[in-house]
Formats: structure tokens, C-alpha cells, sequence
């Protein structure tokens, strides 16, 4: 909202129009640094103000630590305790009753603070059909769904605007309006040719309070939206231009010596009125200043439970045995299960919403047969720092990969109990979803695995396990235990290496490397030659057609350190396939490699090297490669998409940088984030280089030709209710990797259901679903939402598909520009093929 749109955005057409009024804006830079809880330093400024304006988009923003008291007030969070069951749509995951403190973010507590005050508020939101950037919005609407909802009906005159110019000309009328009647009509404040915004007067006049967990404002019903980009700074209640990107909030001020006219109220006041104040009105930016106040106290690690050895969890939703209700830590992080009551230690919005909603499809197969529960093993917090600013280290950082898997999983969970609920049903298996996080990068995942095993003696129900896509040590380790101890099966939307299916064992004798586990992904072998077939295309796209390839593979490690005790290899692991494959290509010199330095390796250089930095030792590395006799004219990077922004700063630096046209750049599957996390790339951070990336789900509209779920048929493998959640979530939250986590979550559902079929004696449940799955193959392949799934003698998937698209950072679009094996991935295989044999 502080950067969009790009030639003035919403946040300085309402700082305008309070200049232009006569009135004074106070931005964050006037407020200091505290040593206070950021919430209550926030209070406190919205006190002092004499109007509040709110203009909101569709992010709610970070949570508050520790929640509220009852009567509204901020908890001061103590070591060891979790997030409250309840979220700020409402609802409280279990029916034990409300809970004793209420989730909400820091631009609704401002909202509630200066109804507490009895302060004239002005809300104008942003009108749901205006196009704005996908990065603009929370991936999980559910939660400021909610709260414009409990805005629209909280007795304040609500406005609303699809253009800057129009949003300056509403607020100053109502400025206008305010400072001489001292009230607002509502008639007035109004889009033109948009609808009329009204004084809702739902509740009667009085103030709206936090959510009460017992009487849910929110959606009852399953929403299609869910999370997966996650807000690190409380947006997006702002009436102030603000100078970090991603930190905006409700507006509110310190107000100013001089004094006007009187006003009366122009809202009810709050038990305990205050005196009516005196104009000129100081129109400012109070949560602006918490949110620098917060990025301060939490980029320093005060107050931050999350990295604490007492990690808590409330009593979950479901009855569960007792070891699926553990929780500890590891590596300052909380790891361990929720059914939907536990985030843990989690203020990221994405992943609250995102759990709730789980909880909730949990809740709902309450005294239902059949259930059987699926544990989703993924990276959901970790001590990681998002590129470009933002929020800084902190424990509650959420992985993309690990919100996009978790994305995947709630939808099928959907899909798969509606279906079971559907008249005429031939399967009444339902899933129940035990969110299992490993942390980041995966470092708990050998302990998470060790108490599935607990879990999975206690619970005969337990029949899988979806996710482990990190190919780090403590996941090898992880999959190692619970395929060759615990016997159950494992079913992975992708990998970051081959290592998980790679054939082990000599020549004309190999063997599987771990019998029970499964990749609906394809291999990153397969991925590389799609990358290397679309080379030429993409150069004849950016002009380069007549030159001979010239490549430089750039990578980097998650860690930066293949030594590293638990580093993960799916960049050098790419990096090997794609040179390999670039020999297969004609008119192709071979490439030429730069991997990223570790911090170590930087510290250690030589100025002459470019030392001691990264950026510096990358970008002499760079600049060595581009002024040699024949310059690389193309850039494969195998890294991190979180990495990106690292190479585009050494490229601006560099020879490479300098090229003329600009080097175009190709990246792995990692980039996938990208569709719902479109921020990991600065939009000036480019530098005219053009950015391609694989991705491996059929994501974006078009994709998936009408013909292909004909032939599927709705009585099929793709019923219509499975085929609904994808079709009905909004497109920005759809990832290649959302989509492959779904198919991976269906397919293993579909072997529970034919395991539950054949009856099986206590204890061969497990054993007949990893039969299953291993007879998905050739004529028996399943068709889902990304093409048909069949798995070969190694547990991979031989149709998963593979496409080239373009990104733009300018507007967040992505194009597909290759459509690499999407057709065979749309054709159902035959029984002839050779890869069904079993071992």
C-alpha cells in the first residue's frame, strides 16, 4: 500500500490529502526506538491522537505477542507460553470455551484502541475487484476477510476506492466534513460511480471489541483461500507514506499544540468519555512507529520466546494419543504436532490462518467413521532472514516451501472429506491432517521422525506421512527411521535432490534407497533437461538467437556450505545435472561455474578477490567470467530463490552486470515461490536481466485443457469436489509446488481408501497402502489435479511435468514461454511401460 501504485501510492494520496486539509501527518521516522512492548508503545501513540484514519488492502499484518486481555489491553508474553487457540476470525479450535487471551495483528489493535478512545475514525478500504500485485495480498485472506468485515459493521462510516485519486479526494472530503459538523456523510464519502459506502450501525453503536472466540464474526463455512507469502510487518491499516517497504499500519497521531474549532463526536465514545478536543486535527501514523518500534525490539531478539528451550502446546482440537501432542524445541525454534491448536510460537498470520483452518476440518469429523490421520512433516519456522528487509532473524519466520506444502495438503484434506461426504460415495475414508514442523531446513526432522514412530505404535490409524522434500542430512536421517524402522509411507510432493529415489547398489543389481517412500515431484535429472531443451527458445526470446550458448551456472547452497553438518544439496545436485545436459546441446560451449562463497571464504579473501564480503568475493568471481575472450551470454542459477537478490546485487557490481542486452537468467524449481511470493525479488532489483524459471505444477490458468478432466470423468480419479478446491482458490495463491502437494496428499488418500477396502487385519494397514502405491503405475496411474501420477520401481513419479515460465517482477506476472512435458504428463500411461516393474 506504501509502494503501490508505483506512480503514487494509496499511502501518499492520504498523507496528501491530510496536508492539503491543513491538518499535520506524522510519519514512523518522528518516533524513536523504545524499550517498551511494541503493542503498548502502539496504544499509547493512537491515545494521543485526535483522528484516526484507516486505509486497508487485503493484509492483516503480524500478530501481537502474546495476544490480549479481555478487556482489549496487550499481553506481555512470557517465555515458554503459546498463541492462543483462538484467531481473529473467531473461531477457538477447541470447545473448552474462549481462551483467555485473542489473536489479533497490530492494525486491528490500533482500530480497537482508538475505539477505546472514543477517537473519530475514517476507514476506507480498498475495493475487492481493484488489481493490485499478488504481493500486496496475504496469501490466506480468511483473516482480513474477517476483519473488514467486523470494520464494516463496527458503527464507523466506511468508504471505499480503487485509485489513489480517489481515495485523496474521499479523505479530505471527510476531513472536511469532520472539522466543520464534526460529523461525516456517509453519502458523500464515496467512489465515484462506486457504490455508496454507509454508517454501519450493526452493532448498535458501540465499540467494536476483540473478537469474541464463543460468537465467530468469520467464515463459517471452508474458505478456498489459504496462506502460503507471509506479511512481516503489520500492514495494511496505513494513512502515512512510510520508508521500510512491507512495515505499513493504521494511521493515527500525536497531535499538535495549536488548536482550531471544536468538534463534536463524531463516533459513540467509549465508557469514560473524553473531552471533546479542539481542531486543527494532527493526522499521523501511530502504528507506523510500532511497527519500526517492533522491527527494532524483535531484529534485536528481545522478547522473543520462540528461541526458549519451553515450548508449550494447548490441548488440541482432537482426541489424539498422547505422543502426537508433543512439542519441544530445537535450535531455538518449536517444533513438534498440531491438529490446528498449536502455531508453533508462531506470530505470522499465513500460518495462524493457515492452521486454524485445519483445525477446523479436523473439528468437523467429530463422531464421523473412517478417519485415518496423515502426518505432514514440513519446515514452517526457522532462524532465517527474508532478503530485501523485512522481518529480520526470528524464530517465527515461515518457509514458503513449508506454507505451500501445507497449502497443498488443507486443500486435498478438503477435497478428499467432502468427497467421502458426498451421496454415493464409493470411498468413506477421511483424512485427519497432524501438522509435524521440522523446523528450518529441516533440522528437527530426524527428532520429529523419531516421535511419528512413538505415534505410529500408539495409533493404528496413522497411515502416512506427506512431506520431507528438504534433502538435508537429519531428513535423510528422518526417512531413513521411518522407512526402514516404522514402515510407513511416505509420499513427497518433490525433493530438493535425487537422493531420496536414487537408484542405490552396482550395476544390473540396484536396489531402492528407501522402499517406502515416494516423489510425485519428477526427478531434478528430468527437470535439468527441460531447462536445457527451452535454452534456445528463451535466447531467440531475448534477441540472442544467432549466438552459440555460452552458459555460466552460478550456485548456491541454502547454507552456503556443502560441508555443513545438515546442508542441502539441491543446488550443486541441479548444477551437475544441467552441465551434464548442456552437453547434450548443440551449438553449447561448455559451462562455466561459479558457485557462491560461504561467509568463511568471503571473510577470508583478499581485497584483489573482492573480499571480505559475499557480495564482493560473487561479484569479482562474476566479473573474472565476463571479461574473458568469450563471455558467458546466458545464467543458470541452480540456488535459492531466496539467494536471488544476492546474485542481482553482484551482478550490478560486475563485468556481467554491465553486458549488453543484459544476461538473461534461468532458474531451478526453488522459484516456484515466486507465484505466491512474488516479493522475493525486488521489482528494481533486476537490472533488465530477465528472469525464467522450471516450474513443476500446471498452476496458472489454462494449463490444464478442459479435455484432460473429461476424460478423467467425475465419478473418476479427479472427483468433482477435489477438482473444485484448486479451481475455486484464488490464483494468487497457487504455486507449482501448492499443486504437486495436493496431488501427493490425494494420491496417498486414494491408497488408504484401497487399503481400507481390502480389510486389513490390525497392523497391515501401512503395508497395504505402500502396496498402493507401489502398483500406481503404467494403466493403473492416477489421475489428479497435475496431470497423472505413476510412480516407477524407485518411488518416482516417470509423467510429473515440467514447464519453463517468465517472471516479472514489475507487476508479478508469470508467463508460461515452454511447455516442456505437460502434454505426456496429460496422457494416461499405458501398461506396457517398463518402469511398473517391481524390484
Amino acid at each position: 500500500m506504501n509502494r503501490y501504485p508505483a506512480d503514487r501510492a494509496f499511502v501518499r494520496a492520504a498523507a496528501d490529502a491530510v496536508r492539503r486539509s491543513g491538518h499535520i501527518a506524522i510519519s514512523m521516522e518522528d518516533f524513536t526506538a523504545v524499550s517498551r512492548l511494541p503493542a503498548s508503545y502502539c496504544q499509547e501513540q493512537v491515545r494521543r491522537c485526535d483522528v484516526y484514519i484507516g486505509v486497508i488492502g487485503f493484509r492483516y499484518g503480524s500478530l501481537v505477542t502474546g495476544g490480549l486481555h479481555g478487556d482489549g489491553t496487550a499481553v506481555a508474553r512470557k517465555s515458554g507460553t503459546a498463541l492462543p487457540a483462538g484467531d481473529p476470525s473467531g473461531w477457538t479450535g477447541s470447545p473448552a470455551g474462549p481462551p483467555s487471551r485473542t489473536a489479533v495483528s497490530y492494525t486491528e489493535l490500533e482500530f480497537l484502541t482508538a475505539v477505546e478512545s472514543g477517537i473519530p475514525r475514517l476507514v476506507f478500504l480498498l475495493h475487492e475487484d481493484t488489481p493490485i500485485p499478488r504481493s500486496l495480498t496475504d496469501r490466506n485472506l480468511e483473516l482480513v476477510e474477517a476483519f473488514r468485515e467486523r470494520l464494516r459493521s463496527a458503527g464507523v462510516t466506511v468508504g471505499t476506492f480503487r485509485t489513489a485519486d480517489s481515495l485523496e479526494a474521499q479523505v479530505t472530503l471527510a476531513l472536511t466534513q469532520l472539522r466543520h459538523s464534526g460529523e461525516v456523510d456517509a453519502a458523500l464519502v464515496a467512489e465515484p460511480g462506486g457504490p455508496k459506502p454507509a454508517v454501519a450501525s450493526g452493532n448498535g453503536g458501540q465499540p467494536l471489541r476483540p473478537p469474541d472466540p464463543t460468537h465467530p464474526t468469520g467464515p463459517t463455512t471452508e474458505a478456498a483461500t489459504d496462506p502460503a507469502g507471509s506479511a512481516s510487518g503489520p500492514d495494511d491499516l496505513v494513512a502515512q507514506p512510510v520508508a521500510q517497504p512491507g512495515d505499513a499500519g493504521s494511521g493515527a497521531t500525536g497531535r499538535k499544540p495549536e488548536a482550531a474549532a471544536a468538534v463534536s463526536g463524531a463516533v459513540p465514545m467509549a465508557a469514560g468519555a473524553r473531552r471533546r478536543r479542539r481542531l486543527r486535527y494532527v493526522i499521523g501514523a501511530a502504528v507506523l512507529a510500532c511497527a519500526v518500534a517492533a522491527g527494532v525490539v524483535l531484529g534485536a531478539g528481545v522478547g522473543w520466546p520462540g528461541s526458549s528451550g519451553a515450548c508449550q502446546s494447548p490441548d488440541p482440537v482432537t482426541a489424539l494419543p498422547a505422543a502426537a501432542t508433543w512439542v519441544g524445541s530445537h535450535d531455538g525454534q518449536c517444533i513438534g504436532f498440531s491438529d490446528g491448536a498449536y502455531t508453533f510460537d508462531s506470530t505470522s498470520p499465513d500460518l495462524v490462518a493457515l492452521l486454524t483452518t485445519i483445525g477446523r476440518q479436523n473439528a468437523a469429523l467429530a463422531g464421523k467413521g473412517g478417519v485415518y490421520t496423515v502426518v505432514v512433516a514440513a519446515p514452517l519456522t526457522g532462524l532465517h532472514s527474508r532478503p530485501g528487509g523485512g522481518q529480520a532473524d526470528s524464530p517465527t519466520t515461515v518457509g514458503q516451501g513449508g506454507l505451500n506444502e501445507l497449502l497443498g495438503a488443507r486443500l486435498a484434506q478438503a477435497a478428499i472429506n467432502a468427497a467421502a461426504d458426498a451421496p454415493g460415495a464409493r470411498s468413506r475414508s477421511r483424512i485427519r491432517l497432524l501438522v509435524a514442523n521440522v523446523g528450518w531446513h529441516s533440522g528437527g526432522a530426524l527428532t520429529v521422525a523419531e516421535r511419528i514412530d512413538a505415534v505410529a505404535r500408539a495409533d493404528p490409524g496413522l497411515a502416512g506421512v506427506l512431506g520431507l522434500f528438504q534433502s538435508t542430512a537429519a531428513a535423510r536421517r528422518a526417512v531413513a527411521l521411518l522407512s526402514g524402522t516404522t514402515h510407513i509411507p511416505i509420499v513427497s510432493s518433490t525433493a530438493s535432490d535425487d537422493g531420496f529415489t536414487r537408484p542405490v547398489g552396482p550395476p544390473g543389481h540396484t536396489r531402492r534407497a528407501f522402499d517406502w517412500y515416494f516423489r510425485v515431484g519428477p526427478t531434478n535429472r528430468r527437470e535439468a533437461g527441460v531447462i536445457v531443451r527451452a535454452i534456445p527458445e528463451i535466447m531467440k526470446r531475448e534477441g540472442r538467437g544467432d549466438e552459440p550458448i555460452r552458459p555460466l551456472i552460478v550456485s548456491a547452497g541454502v547454507v552456503n556450505d556443502a560441508k555443513a553438518a545438515n546442508a542441502d544439496h539441491y543446488s550443486d545436485n541441479l548444477a551437475q545435472d544441467v552441465s551434464a545436459e548442456l552437453r547434450r546441446l548443440p551449438r553449447a560451449a561448455p559451462a562455466v561455474h561459479v558457485p557462491f562463497p560461504d561467509a568463511e571464504q568471503a571473510a577470508a579473501a583478499s581485497a584483489e578477490d573482492g573480499g571480505p564480503t559475499v557480495l564482493g568475493v560473487l561479484g569479482h568471481a562474476l566479473s573474472a567470467r565476463c571479461t574473458a575472450p568469450q563471455p558467458p551470454n546466458l545464467i543458470v542459477y541452480t540456488g535459492r530463490t531466496t539467494s536471488v537478490n544476492t546474485l542481482l546485487q553482484a551482478l550490478t557490481g560486475s563485468a556481467c552486470g554491465r553486458a549488453d542486452p543484459p544476461l538473461p537468467i534461468i532458474s531451478g524449481d526453488d522459484a516456484m515461490e515466486l507465484e505466491t511470493d512474488p516479493g522475493e525479488i525486488a521489482a528494481g532489483a533486476m537490472g533488465g536481466h530477465s528472469f525464467y524459471f522450471a516450474d513443476f505444477g500446471l498452476a496458472q490458468p489454462g494449463d490444464i485443457p478442459p479435455s484432460y478432466l473429461e476424460q478423467t470423468g467425475t465419478g473418476g480419479a479427479v472427483p468433482a469436489q477435489w477438482a473444485a478446491q484448486v479451481r475455486g482458490t484464488p490464483q494468487r495463491l497457487i504455486s507449482g509446488h501448492t499443486i504437486v502437494a495436493f496431488d501427493a496428499m490425494s494420491v496417498l488418500a486414494r491408497a488408504i481408501s484401497a487399503a481400507e477396502l481390502n480389510t486389513p487385519p490390525p497392523g497391515q494397514l501401512r503395508a497395504n497402502v505402500k502396496a498402493s502405491l507401489d502398483g500406481t503405475c503404467g494403466n493403473l496411474a492416477l489421475a489428479g489435479a497435475n496431470g497423472y501420477v505413476s510412480f516407477n520401481r524407485y518411488g518416482d513419479s516417470t509423467t510429473a511435468p515440467v514447464l519453463i515460465r517468465r517472471f516479472d517482477p514489475t507487476d508479478a506476472t508469470v508467463t508460461t514461454v515452454a511447455p516442456g512435458t505437460t502434454a505426456e504428463s496429460l496422457r494416461r500411461p499405458t501398461a506396457a511401460t517398463a518402469d511398473c516393474t517391481t524390484l
